[in-house]
C-alpha cells in the first residue's frame, strides 16, 4: 500500500500541470499579500467592515481571497487532472494489474492528492506567516473574526491553526465531491464543470454548504462555537456519502 501511495505521489508531482498549478498559486497569494501591504486594511466581502491587517492577523486574513481561488480553480482542476485524466486516458488499465486489492488503488490516489493539498495549504500557511512578520506591523492584540474583544498574541496561533485545519477539511470534502464526479465523467473538462455546477447547486440546498466554493467566512463561523453544528454536520455529511459513493462505484466502475 505505501508502495501504491509513493508511486501515486511521484506521478502528481512529475507533471508539469502540477507545479504550474503550484506556481500559479504561490503568485495569486503573493499579489494579495501585496495588495495588503498597500493597503493596510483589509475589507471583508460580506459587509462586516474593515480590519487593519498586522502580523498576527494576516496568515488567515489573506485566506479570503486565497481560498476563494483555491476552492473553485485551483483544486479542482488538480483534482480532475489527477483522478478523471486517468481514468479517461485508460491509465488505471495497467495499475489493477499490479497484486493489489482494487480499493487499494483509489485509496492511495485520493490519499496522495491529500498529502498535495495539504502541500497547497502549508504553502499558503508558511508564506502568510513569513509575509506578516517581515511586511506588516507588529501587534500584541488582533480581533477573531465577528469579535469586538481583542485577543492576545498568544491566542492568535491557535487561531490560526485552527482555522487552516478546518480548511482542509473542507478542500478534502472538495476532494471527495470530485472524486465522485470524476468516476461518473470522466473527461477532464466535463468534470470541471461538473464539479463546479455541483458545488453552485449544494449550497443552494443547504447554505453552509458555500464552503465547497467560497469556504472563508463559513469557516470563521464554525470556530465560534455557537455557530458550528450546521457547518460541521454538512461538512462531515459529505465527506462520508461522498466516501460511500466513491469507493464503491470504483469497485464497479470498469476502467
Amino acid at each position: 500500500m505505501l508502495g501504491i501511495w509513493k508511486s501515486e505521489m511521484e506521478r502528481i508531482w512529475n507533471r508539469k500541470s502540477t507545479y504550474l498549478l503550484y506556481v500559479a498559486y504561490i503568485l495569486i497569494i503573493v499579489a494579495i499579500i501585496w495588495s495588503h501591504k498597500i493597503t493596510g486594511t483589509k475589507v471583508f466581502r460580506f459587509g462586516e467592515g474593515t480590519m487593519v491587517v498586522n502580523n498576527l492577523n494576516l496568515p488567515w486574513l489573506m485566506m479570503s481571497e486565497v481560498a476563494l481561488f483555491l476552492t473553485t480553480a485551483m483544486l479542482p482542476i488538480l483534482y480532475v487532472d489527477q483522478l478523471g485524466g486517468d481514468l479517461h486516458s485508460g491509465a488505471y488499465r495497467l495499475y489493477v494489474l499490479r497484486p493489489y486489492r482494487r480499493f487499494q488503488f483509489w485509496l492511495a490516489k485520493l490519499l496522495a492528492l491529500s498529502v498535495t493539498t495539504i502541500i497547497f495549504l502549508g504553502t499558503s500557511l508558511l508564506i502568510g506567516v513569513i509575509a506578516g512578520w517581515w511586511l506588516f506591523p507588529h501587534s500584541s492584540t488582533f480581533f477573531k473574526y465577528g469579535s469586538s474583544v481583542t485577543s492576545t498574541s498568544s491566542d492568535a496561533i491557535p487561531y490560526v491553526l485552527a482555522f487552516y485545519l478546518v480548511l482542509t477539511i473542507v478542500c478534502l470534502a472538495k476532494l471527495m465531491l470530485s472524486s465522485v464526479i470524476c468516476l461518473f465523467v470522466s473527461r477532464p473538462l466535463f468534470s470541471y464543470i461538473g464539479i463546479i455546477t455541483l458545488s453552485a447547486f449544494l449550497f443552494q440546498l443547504f447554505r453552509p454548504l458555500i464552503m465547497l466554493m467560497d469556504p472563508f467566512r463559513e469557516i470563521l463561523l464554525a470556530l465560534q462555537v455557537d455557530n458550528s453544528f450546521k457547518f460541521w454536520m454538512c461538512v462531515g455529511g459529505m465527506i462520508v456519502i461522498c466516501v460511500i459513493i466513491s469507493f464503491t462505484r470504483w469497485q464497479k466502475k470498469i476502467v
